[in-house]
């Protein structure tokens, strides 16, 4: 199965629930200490090894995956079928980008 197509049809899924609640973006962490990476690898594609990672489903747009900056030397990000983007802060990062009028429009950063 091709994973581009196959993360397609997740994100027309969890769009549709996310229109039931009237939401206007989702955002899936993950933790390789918690044992909560599947989730980020289910939406991405890519496999947590060390640290945490966001990926941020808008309910309109292409989504992303979110790092910490020391994180861009570890792991296989060629797996990751997203946008990706190192901050220092990702937390802050999001909640910025979710209170800007324009919100999750990439060509706005």
């Amino acid at each position: 199965m091709e994973l581009g197509a196959e993360l397609e049809r997740r994100f027309a899924n969890v769009r549709t629930a996310m229109a039931a609640r009237e939401l206007d973006a989702l955002v899936v962490s993950g933790s390789e200490y918690t044992g909560f990476e599947g989730s980020v690898t289910y939406l991405s594609g890519f496999q947590i090894v060390h640290r945490y990672a966001y990926v941020v489903v808008p309910s309109d747009g292409d989504p992303l995956i979110v790092f910490p900056s020391e994180a861009r030397y570890v792991g296989e990000h060629g797996t990751a079928a997203l946008e990706q983007v190192f901050v220092d802060r990702p937390g802050a990062y999001i909640a910025g980008r979710a209170l800007l009028p324009i919100n999750w429009d990439k060509n706005h950063l």
